[in-house]
């Protein structure tokens, strides 16, 4: 399961103990995000190798990825570039096509409390309807005190490394059953960017859609998010069978 843009695996944490009753579970965060270390520079190629390396180590066998935003984004670079190693892809709200260009890096914003850097947390985008707890926490996971004050651990040079000529590239490349979920109140993914997966994909796509949630599906409503992830993966399991 593979977090979007900014965030950490911790996105995950009310949706994967659910599906661990049916499925082996595995979340990681991805280089310059979370507790994972930085790089010097970020690519789509880079992270689908982490990804292959993360699926390598965990699993004997191809395994379906969940990828939530641009966390879809690295699940289609993985298994176009490891195909042996993936059996299935459901991308979780993710925007097709993409939006804006790779911005310049910016330094990491530094807070004088870990209480500041807290009361300034936001969602992007900021639409939501998780529990304040659950924000509160994850925010938290999100920072790191350093010498020169509370920053948050997420590497501003990781934003924004995709392009759509290279995710089209990537999804021409999918060999492997492909499903798409959003949000009903999304402002990000939705039909559109299902209809643009499909077109680069060059075949449907299995979908479902989560009521009552807006772009970040697993803190919106994650029993529903995990629910549909379960019943996706069913379809896909079918269409893959011989």
């Amino acid at each position: 399961m593979l977090h979007g843009g900014a965030a950490h695996s911790g996105w995950w944490d009310e949706v994967a103990p659910r599906l661990a009753t049916t499925h082996q579970v595995v979340v990681s965060d991805l280089s310059g995000h979370g507790d994972s270390t930085h790089r010097t520079a970020y690519s789509a190629e880079a992270w689908g190798a982490e990804v292959a390396a993360v699926l390598e180590a965990t699993t004997d066998r191809p395994a379906a990825i969940v990828g939530h935003s641009m966390g879809g984004l690295v699940a289609a670079a993985a298994a176009a570039r490891s195909p042996q190693l993936v059996a299935a892809l459901v991308l979780v709200d993710t925007r097709l096509p993409l939006r804006g260009l790779p911005v310049p890096t910016k330094p990491a914003r530094l807070f004088g409390s870990d209480s500041e850097a807290l009361d300034r947390f936001r969602l992007l985008p900021e639409r939501t309807n998780a529990d304040a707890q659950l924000l509160r926490r994850l925010a938290r996971d999100g920072l790191l005190e350093t010498p020169d004050g509370w920053r948050w651990k997420f590497d501003p040079a990781a934003r924004r490394r995709f392009t759509n000529d290279g995710v089209q590239r990537d999804l021409g490349r999918v060999e492997c059953p492909v499903a798409y979920m959003h949000g009903a109140k999304s402002d990000m993914g939705g039909p559109e960017s299902r209809r643009q997966l499909e077109q680069w994909l060059g075949r449907p796509v299995a979908a479902t859609v989560v009521p009552d949630a807006f772009h970040h599906v697993p803190l919106d409503q994650p029993a529903a998010c995990a629910m549909a992830v379960r019943s996706l993966l069913g379809e896909l399991e079918g269409e893959s069978a011989p």
